[in-house]
């Protein structure tokens, strides 16, 4: 299963270097992709993963919008339903919790309308998720498998050196994470030297898109800088794919 998994991660990894952008990126949001697509068509009946989703009180905002998609509705409704009737249990056995008039943090309270309500406290934490996001989860185990097959096939025999030469290589994110993982001289050389390179060009053209924009020069025709603006956000924070158009 292991070398099937890593067989699937190395093409998978070798596709994603080929796109624009940082693969990384792209393949944590396929990976999510799939993961609710799975979970809609295949499993949204599933008393493990609804016990799942109701411990994580649901999906966090970014991947709870991302259900939105073609004949999703009843399966989303599903999800929904079940999330809200244990939210609704949880309101049935809450109840206000009142301070005595005496105590030194209602003082506080009526002090400074900012702190938390000793009152509302127990409610407040009982609606706080009690598990991570479970869209999250599988993104996060996965983005680790994509990082592994990176910093393993950077060198050797039939390696991916080549396609990260030619990609837009990784977001800053990324290539931390990816540097934390690396053993090897020779892999953080190829690493370290492919992400400069990468890097340099960027600076270069948002270097050329600053003197474009000056009064000066608002005739000169626009070339590889166009658009450096988006990229050099992308390069410091990771890329922003729309769902489902990868």
């Amino acid at each position: 299963m292991k070398r099937r998994e890593g067989a699937m991660s190395f093409f998978e990894l070798r596709d994603a270097l080929a796109q624009p952008g940082c693969a990384l990126c792209r393949l944590r949001v396929d990976s999510a992709d799939r993961f609710l697509d799975t979970l809609l068509w295949e499993s949204v009946n599933d008393p493990a993963r609804r016990q799942e989703i109701r411990r994580a009180r649901g999906f966090c905002h970014e991947h709870g919008w991302v259900l939105v998609r073609a004949a999703a509705s009843v399966g989303v409704a599903i999800i929904a339903r079940d999330v809200l009737q244990s939210l609704l249990d949880v309101l049935d056995d809450a109840a206000f919790r009142p301070l005595s008039p005496l105590s030194l943090r209602r003082v506080q309270e009526a002090v400074d309308s900012r702190q938390p309500s000793v009152a509302t406290a127990e409610l407040v934490s009982r609606l706080e998720p009690e598990a991570p996001c479970p869209a999250c989860v599988w993104a996060d185990k996965m983005e680790g498998i994509y990082l592994d097959a990176l910093i393993h096939n950077l060198a050797g025999e039939d390696n991916l050196l080549a396609e990260y030469e030619a990609s837009d290589g990784l977001c800053l994110p990324h290539f931390r994470r990816a540097l934390a993982l690396v053993r090897k001289e020779a892999t953080y050389d190829a690493l370290v030297h492919v992400q400069r390179a990468v890097w340099q060009r960027l600076v270069d053209q948002l270097g050329e898109s600053i003197r474009k924009n000056d009064y000066r020069n608002l005739d000169e025709v626009w070339g590889e800088e166009a658009g450096s603006w988006l990229r050099g956000i992308a390069a410091l924070v990771g890329a922003r794919l729309e769902w489902g158009k990868r």
